[in-house]
């Protein structure tokens, strides 16, 4: 199908020239209808990102749960000058 010229006469068979009768409102739903598809697209992208970032959160609470805490004990003797023993860490740390 040949593109309708702006000088041409319009297609509804008004006897207008297009330009003055319909282009305007072709023109205007074109964008329209790109800002609905844009929107569309972004909405959809950011609904996958939240579903997918709560399942990866799911996932790794779950990975989680089955892991507890081991202490480790302290080495053996004394403990060096202005140190404390971590149990969370496993290491010496400042005593102050």
């Amino acid at each position: 199908m040949q593109k309708i010229g702006r000088n041409d006469l319009c297609h509804c068979g008004s006897g207008k020239k297009y330009k003055n009768c319909h282009m305007d409102n072709e023109t205007s739903n074109r964008g329209m209808n790109q800002a609905f598809i844009i929107t569309g697209i972004l909405v959809a992208l950011l609904a996958i990102g939240i579903v997918g970032y709560y399942i990866n959160d799911a996932n790794s609470s779950t990975e989680a749960q089955g892991q507890g805490f081991t202490p480790s004990a302290p080495p053996s003797g004394e403990a060096p000058p202005g140190k404390v023993w971590s149990y969370e860490h496993g290491h010496w740390h400042d005593a102050f």
